[in-house]
């Protein structure tokens, strides 16, 4: 005769065991750190992107003026012979033009016939200067170079000597910056002079 013995289980349906629960926290706090990770990496892209683009706006603005001011050098309206140039640097550049046609460059009042342009490597900074003071232009400046072209688009060596001044046809400028978030943003141009 064979005996047959049963053998019952019973399960507590009333909650869980320590490993499952160790098991559930595990899994969630694996899942937290990698959300987390994704939000700062993405929060610090961002942060990067809009500070170059900000840098991009502050020296296309900066550029734009300077190359405004750059074409019209040596506008004469009157025709009385006013130089472009008082001085043609690597890093500097000093333009007139007579935009009311008085025959005689006014400064302190804009838009001013006389501005200097310069960087200033200890502020890295360019700056403009119209006659009443320097004001910054273009901020964390690390590069600024200016290169100037006669009419066969052959340079002219800088600093221009006073004699060479009436060749400048035309300004190469080239810019590069820094961002607060440690990118560089470059940027560069060309302007021929309207009365080249």
């Amino acid at each position: 005769m064979r005996t047959h013995s049963k053998t019952f289980s019973i399960r507590r349906d009333s909650g869980v065991t320590l490993i499952e629960l160790l098991m559930a926290i595990l899994i969630f706090g694996i899942v937290l750190v990698v959300i987390n990770s994704v939000f700062f990496s993405t929060n610090r892209q961002y942060g990067a992107t809009s500070a170059r683009a900000g840098q991009q706006m502050n020296t296309r603005a900066g550029l734009s003026l300077m190359l405004t001011e750059l074409r019209t050098a040596g506008c004469d309206s009157a025709e009385v012979g006013i130089p472009p140039f008082l001085s043609a640097q690597g890093d500097s550049v000093h333009v007139q033009s007579d935009y009311d046609g008085t025959g005689a460059i006014e400064t302190g009042i804009e838009p001013s016939e006389s501005v200097l342009y310069y960087y200033d490597p200890a502020l890295q900074a360019v700056l403009r200067d119209p006659g009443s003071g320097p004001q910054v232009i273009m901020s964390n400046v690390t590069g600024f170079t200016l290169t100037y072209f006669d009419s066969a688009n052959q340079p002219v060596a800088a600093p221009v000597a006073t004699n060479d001044m009436g060749k400048i046809r035309s300004i190469g400028i080239a810019i590069t910056t820094q961002t607060d978030r440690g990118g560089q943003v470059t940027a560069s141009s060309r302007v021929a002079l309207r009365n080249g």
